[in-house]
């Protein structure tokens, strides 16, 4: 089962929520919302500081695979995105999570979401994955699916409404699994490779994360991607391909 976990105070949550209530036939049960394979579960506050919502669904009796936080996501440049992300921190924990901590992800729904979004065709939206960057803290697997980066992206029908079809359509694929390792926020090599290559990406520390890359948390980046056996690079890293030398994982430069 998959939860997709909805904020209350997020706009852009709210709209996917809409559509995913409207698109399939739900079960209400106490505010949890159930078809065969999916729940929806409302929460007051906003996703990145909800830590331990995997615990709260299972107080219910619940028991997902994996989560998904359906999200808005605010930059200052403002780009029109529609973005999937792991979920964690590098270093201290400034917007939720623990601090130097990894959540497992999903690599291979995260994969098949990002083909979905780009087939959905939106041009002026681009698709993209991000680097990992946020909490909450949870033990489950889980990943971020957002619309960028304004109130305007927010409120947009269309944007919303593809999300939402996305995660109705949603299932696993099996690719190859690997982790990414520099370049931008906005992963533009890792989401290249991705899409051509048919690699499912987990966790990616953009070049801002690269100076907290020792090796306790490169081995934190691999084993919070399931089944993750390659690194891919966007730059040149030597120190941290001496570290991976150490670990069982192949290194790619292509």
């Amino acid at each position: 089962m998959i939860c997709i976990v909805i904020s209350k105070q997020d706009i852009a949550s709210m709209n996917i929520a809409k559509f995913l209530l409207s698109m399939e036939r739900w079960k209400e049960k106490d505010g949890v919302y159930l078809n065969d394979e999916k729940m929806l579960y409302f929460i007051d506050d906003v996703h990145i500081y909800h830590d331990n919502v995997d615990e709260e669904i299972e107080n219910l009796g619940y028991s997902p695979d994996t989560i998904i936080f359906a999200s808005r996501h605010a930059s200052a440049a403002k780009k029109k995105t529609l973005s999937i992300h792991a979920v964690g921190n590098f270093s201290n924990a400034e917007y939720g999570g623990k601090d130097a901590t990894l959540v497992l992800c999903n690599p291979l729904l995260m994969r098949k979401a990002l083909e979905l979004l780009n087939e959905k065709s939106l041009e002026e939206y681009e698709v993209c994955y991000e680097a990992t960057h946020h909490g909450p803290y949870l033990e489950k697997p889980c990943f971020f699916i957002e619309v960028g980066s304004t109130e305007k992206e927010w409120g947009d029908e269309r944007a919303c409404k593809a999300i939402a079809e996305v995660i109705l359509e949603i299932e696993e694929k099996q690719y190859e699994i690997a982790i990414g390792i520099g370049g931008g926020h906005y992963a533009p090599r890792f989401t290249d490779l991705a899409l051509e290559k048919d690699i499912a990406f987990g966790h990616i520390a953009a070049k801002y994360a690269v100076p907290y890359l020792n090796d306790g948390m490169l081995r934190k980046m691999i084993e919070a991607t399931p089944g993750c056996k390659r690194v891919y690079f966007h730059g040149e890293y030597k120190e941290i391909k001496e570290i991976l030398k150490r670990i069982d994982v192949e290194i790619s430069d292509k």
